[in-house]
């Protein structure tokens, strides 16, 4: 059945059923993605749902994880399509052993990032802004636009192969959501952790809101470099000059002579804020100027001059313009200065001079006038007067920018609510540290420590429209706030008649997304929340979130249910990047649609989307080079299974996985086809002795046959360790290998002779060994490349389902003496490849040879008419290791063997022979001392991470930091010395065919 898909008017699925019927022989001759992915849908439901055939495994405990949310912002990318697969591995494994798993789908309504799009598309479209509509008419555009991206995204999920249990999704903005975040912030103020301050945040002038860190993007810029930034009036974009330092004269009062202090600065448009100056102690007049006064050059006022620490002495002049409204450092400067400051500057606590639009403000002359614009205009007016000396590109400059404006960040001090997050960082610190909590891979942890080291309250509120409004109801005409769960409950706690007015601020999301455990385990429905064991078996996620996410979900979990962490272990992914090694991002052109390569895509259809897109021209034109680079001739179409595959083959527990989807993917599409050509030689074998198989014969089988069985059976116990330690990436390496290798190259080559002779008994039980061993292989493959593997499964298992029943197979099986003997054999023919390689013979070129082994002739023999199928090299003898091999023969030693292979070598190969040793000797050489420079330098490295520097002035984060680097660089060094070691064993195994 072939379910070709439509969208309606309002999004529902409809299905239109074409009936197209395959028998179990009559197997398409390529590979067939439509075949393949045939009712898809079905599939999917039915993997959801297994084990159905019995009880599930009583040894095996219920799995039970959650999907990180996706922002409800626009469709998945390759990184959400690596959660996806990994997070889909883990659930189908669980299924696969007999186990229940229970994997909910949730939708992020992602505040910032939701308002900020659904603003610019009005603004492209209408050319209305969010000011030009009520708050209710906004939120249902943000509603609208949700909805229709969470339709997308879950379509795209689907054609992954996503096994998620859709009847339990949640989305953070839903009502039983709503209804937990006021519980949690409800809580959270009575037991005073929640408060209303003045502190710094990060401010957007562009969003008018405060920001998280999260949200904060820091850039470096060339000295005197662009930058494209939101018009003031959110109209468009304009061009922005920065990275300039300017040297400016303030008047130094007092003194016999008129003299000036030069003071640096990149914000000359700040000047009108300056509270004081400030020098170093160990500025060379420090003492000379402490408890002086300079006048500030733009309105004369006189500013007191102070010593503080906290001065960069080798930055700028050695002066600091003291600005504490606009600048954290100011800020904490001015703190320990106040009674000095006062003494001269009236109203200096308050003293500001840009506005939340990022305007002037305060009682300027240029009161109302952008910031940029107002620096230029006070450059001019310095210049006018004299005072400024001089304008010079700065270094490299870091900005911090607005992740979803590109707005250049304010630090800005505003009354907002804050989470005292010290007492529930040290719980959750200690769940990690008495085991209750790990983290895979190692190191991980310790970033998770640092998070939780960071005092600083969470400031929550967000001066947005979409999300959470705060529970929190001011007394109309007073400073005071009461925090209750509705406004009923609020006025409650006043006398009738006084006005109530709730903050119309909202949650920062991360709070919401935080109670993500709790709120998938029934929490709401607790009047004293009790968990004896965590919520969820476990987290997976990226990387990148592991602070903004999965601490806060630790933390609020943990104070939230009476102390029970959300889960017990996490396990982290590395965050993609492209073949470069570059960070997805659109704006460089990188960033890939899963459904692009399930689905194909023309290079013209990419250009019209990019075109379609927000992006500034500029940034079209940078990404629309890097696409045409990328994809010159689009993405071919190459299914889920080919996309999932490209995502495993790398190291997903790595902090940065590089991928190269085309060419991987592309790679995943001839494996699908080798697997392909698998099952129709199965079926060619099958058809040819189908009679004999219906009336019961168990044919012949040989040691090829054992050996198969126990190469499966190792592979599936290997597989099986992988996937229980989460190396996802090395349990399909182990499968992928075995097909590629022990099924395909070896054992069918091994199984040719009896096809081609018509060896009937042989060929059944060559077709009972194909269909046992590829029906297991299947199963554990389908755990990774479900579709094919459940088509190819059907046509072997015509009255089963893949899903039916749990692995069938014994650790039994396995015969590692047997196994030995065979990878000996293997070995043999890659040698003798090789040296055929070295004299420049065709590989079809026959060879008489003699193995020279420590093994027992009689273990080897039955196994060397393989070497014929593999490498064209007849074996008749057997000698032990310590003879001598019969004159005109050329041996050589066996890599990883204790063996030795001699072949008898025409003369005219001799010279020739030689001149390829020869040279490659000369490269194994130069290649292992190469490595052990390199394994040197690493070692270097992490001496100097571990003893440069003033360990005492180095916090404690900065130590475990450097400790981190210190052992990934010995890492490499160890990685560095294997190679090293491996050329060394080339370089020996060459001098002796030499010899």
């Amino acid at each position: 059945i072939l379910i070709y898909q439509m969208l309606n008017g309002g999004g529902r699925r409809l299905s239109l059923t074409v009936k197209r019927s395959i028998s179990r022989n009559a197997l398409p001759k390529s590979f067939d993605l439509d075949v393949v992915t045939t009712n898809y849908e079905e599939q999917t439901r039915r993997a959801t749902i297994a084990p159905r055939n019995g009880a599930p495994s009583s040894s095996l405990p219920p799995l039970r994880l959650v999907l990180p949310p996706p922002n409800v912002t626009g469709r998945l990318h390759i990184g959400h399509a690596l959660t996806v697969t990994i997070e889909d591995a883990l659930a189908r494994q669980h299924r696969l052993k007999g186990g229940e798993a229970t994997w909910l789908p949730g939708m992020d309504h992602a505040g910032i990032a939701t308002q900020s799009v659904v603003e610019r598309e009005m603004w492209k479209r209408e050319k209305k802004t969010r000011r030009d509509m009520g708050r209710e008419e906004f939120v249902r555009k943000c509603e609208e636009f949700g909805s229709q991206n969470a339709t997308v995204i879950r379509d795209q999920m689907a054609r992954m192969g996503a096994t998620l249990q859709w009847d339990s999704e949640y989305y953070t903005l839903d009502k039983n959501f709503s209804a937990a975040v006021t519980r949690a912030f409800v809580t959270l103020h009575r037991q005073g952790l929640i408060s209303r301050d003045k502190r710094f945040v990060h401010w957007s002038p562009a969003l008018r809101s405060s920001l998280s860190d999260q949200e904060v993007d820091k850039i470096e810029l060339p000295p005197g470099g662009d930058l494209s930034l939101p018009s003031p009036d959110g109209k468009g974009r304009r061009e922005v000059k920065l990275g300039v330092m300017h040297t400016v004269k303030y008047e130094l009062i007092g003194g016999e002579k008129r003299e000036f202090l030069l003071v640096a600065t990149t914000r000359p448009e700040t000047i009108y804020a300056d509270i004081a100056l400030a020098v170093h102690p160990t500025h060379p007049r420090a003492e000379e100027l402490r408890g002086r006064r300079a006048r500030n050059p733009i309105d004369g006022r006189e500013l007191p001059i102070v010593v503080d620490e906290a001065v960069l002495a080798d930055r700028g002049t050695g002066i600091l313009k003291i600005t504490p409204a606009h600048d954290r450092l100011d800020a904490e400067i001015a703190s320990r200065h106040w009674e000095e400051i006062e003494k001269v500057v009236e109203g200096a606590r308050t003293r500001s001079c840009l506005d939340e639009y990022g305007r002037m403000s305060g009682g300027t002359p240029l009161d109302g006038v952008d910031r940029f614009d107002a620096r230029a205009t006070v450059l001019d007016q310095l210049r006018s007067i004299g005072h400024l000396v001089e304008s010079k590109e700065a270094a490299t400059t870091t900005v911090s920018l607005c992740s979803r404006t590109g707005d250049i960040i304010e630090p800005r001090q505003t009354y907002q609510w804050f989470l005292d997050c010290r007492d529930m960082h040290a719980e959750a610190a200690a769940a990690l540290r008495d085991g209750r909590l790990s983290i895979l891979p190692p190191g991980q942890g310790e970033r998770l420590v640092d998070w939780f080291s960071f005092a600083e309250p969470w400031c929550l509120s967000r001066q947005l429209v979409w999300g959470h409004r705060i529970p929190a109801w001011n007394v109309e005409g007073t400073s005071e706030w009461i925090v209750e769960n509705d406004e009923e409950d609020a006025r409650r706690r006043k006398e009738e008649g006084v006005r109530l007015r709730q903050d119309d601020d909202v949650l920062d999301t991360w709070f919401s997304s935080g109670l993500v455990p709790l709120v998938c385990s029934g929490w709401m429905d607790m009047d004293i929340p009790h968990y004896p064991t965590p919520p969820l078996s476990l987290l997976e996620t990226g990387t990148d979130i592991l602070g903004f996410w999965v601490a806060r979900m630790v933390m609020l979990t943990m104070r939230l249910s009476g102390g029970q962490v959300p889960f017990s272990r996490v396990i982290l992914h590395g965050l993609v990047r492209d073949a470069e090694g570059r960070k997805m991002s659109k704006s460089i052109g990188n960033v890939v649609d899963p459904l692009d390569v399930i689905d194909g895509i023309s290079l013209q259809k990419m250009e019209e989307r990019l075109g379609e897109s927000a992006l500034s021209e500029k940034e079209k034109a940078t990404a629309l080079s890097s696409l045409r680079s990328r994809f010159p001739s689009g993405i071919p179409r190459c299914g889920a299974d080919s996309l999932r595959f490209a995502l495993l083959r790398h190291d997903v527990l790595a902090s940065d996985v590089p991928i190269d989807i085309g060419t991987l993917a592309a790679e995943g599409l001839r494996f699908c086809n080798k697997l392909w050509n698998l099952s129709a030689y199965a079926a060619e074998v099958r058809g040819t002795v189908e009679k004999e198989l219906e009336e019961g014969e168990e044919g012949e089988t040989n040691v090829m046959d054992a050996w198969l069985r126990s190469r499966l059976a190792s592979s599936l116990k290997f597989a099986d360790g992988h996937m229980k330690e989460t190396a996802i990436h090395l349990a399909f390496a182990e499968m992928h290998h075995f097909m590629l290798s022990a099924l395909s190259d070896v054992y069918l080559e091994s199984t040719k002779s009896a096809l081609w002779s018509g060896d009937k008994r042989r060929l059944v039980g060559i077709s009972r060994t194909l269909d046992a061993v590829m029906a297991e292989s299947l199963r554990q493959l389908s755990v990774f490349m479900p579709f094919v593997s459940h088509f190819l499964f059907s046509q072997i298992k015509t009255s089963e389902s893949i899903y039916g029943a749990p692995l069938n197979y014994s650790p039994a099986w396995i015969d590692s003496s047997l196994e030995g003997t065979v990878a000996e054999v293997l070995a043999v023919a890659a040698v003798a490849r090789s040296l055929k390689d070295s004299l420049g013979v065709p590989m079809r070129t026959h060879f008489q040879g003699v193995l020279h082994s420590s093994r027992p002739p009689s273990s080897l023999h039955p196994l060397l008419p393989l070497l014929s199928h593999l490498c064209a090299v007849s074996i008749d003898t057997v000698l032990p290791l310590e003879d001598d091999s019969p004159t005109a023969y050329e041996h050589t030693s066996v890599p990883g063997q204790n063996a030795r292979l001699a072949l008898k070598v025409e003369e005219s190969h001799r010279e020739e022979m030689r001149r390829v040793l020869e040279e490659k000797l000369k490269k194994a050489i130069e290649r292992k001392e190469l490595l052990l420079e390199k394994a040197a330098r690493y070692e270097e490295i992490a001496r100097n991470k571990r003893s440069t520097g003033d360990d005492a002035k180095r916090s404690r984060g900065e130590e475990r930091r450097r400790e981190l680097m210190a052992q990934t660089n010995e890492k490499k060094s160890e990685q560095a010395r294997a190679k090293a070691l491996s050329a060394e064993k080339e370089e020996e195994r060459i001098r002796a065919m030499l010899r």
